[in-house]
């Protein structure tokens, strides 16, 4: 399991996660395993919505990875998401852009960090 320090509890709390699960690390690995591979879809839709300024499409897939940062205890994809379901709600493009470029940089901090998530299982 990852060892998070301080700094950057908040891109990937592994001890809340963990108990989220009831502290079951192979059920843990296999949602880290299915959020991972939701990522690419949901910022790829986030990019259509935006070049086509569908902000409605942008707003419920915000929704969508709200869901899967607070599956796997990332407060701050879960914070940038948030902004950008509310940014879209509002209807205010130029803001939901920066919310889009800001939640992919949060996604991509946070893929390290899930990418570690069962590797002290490996055979050394």
């Amino acid at each position: 399991m990852i060892q998070t320090t301080e700094q950057y509890v908040e891109v990937f709390n592994a001890s809340l996660a963990l108990s989220s699960v009831g502290g079951d690390q192979e059920f843990l690995t296999e949602l880290v395993g299915l959020t991972q591979a939701a990522w690419p879809t949901l910022l790829a839709d986030l990019r259509n919505g935006m070049a086509r300024k569908d902000l409605h499409t942008v707003e419920t897939t915000a929704r969508l990875a709200k869901a899967a940062a607070r599956n796997v205890s990332a407060k701050r994809a879960y914070e940038s998401a948030e902004e950008l379901e509310t940014m879209a709600c509002k209807g205010d493009f130029p803001a939901a852009q920066g919310a889009v470029a800001s939640l992919e940089q949060e996604v991509e901090l946070l893929q390290s960090f899930l990418a570690t998530v069962g590797n002290s299982d490996c055979p050394q």
